[in-house]
């Protein structure tokens, strides 16, 4: 997870979400298929643990 740590870090969000939206352009279109059928798949439970996490790491 350390590669993952290191982008946000340094490109922030936007800079992620342009990474990986780059990264989807050049999948073939029936790998794109799976990446979007996996992200309707497992996408909210990923969201839903992120939230959490950085729930109980944030400073308040």
């Amino acid at each position: 997870m350390a590669p993952l740590k290191f982008l946000t870090r340094r490109a922030g969000p936007l800079g992620l979400a342009l990474t990986a939206y780059d990264i989807y352009r050049r999948l073939p279109p029936r790998q794109r298929k799976q990446v979007l059928d996996l992200a309707r798949k497992h996408g909210p439970k990923v969201a839903s643990s992120a939230l959490k996490a950085y729930g109980r790491t944030r400073r308040r």
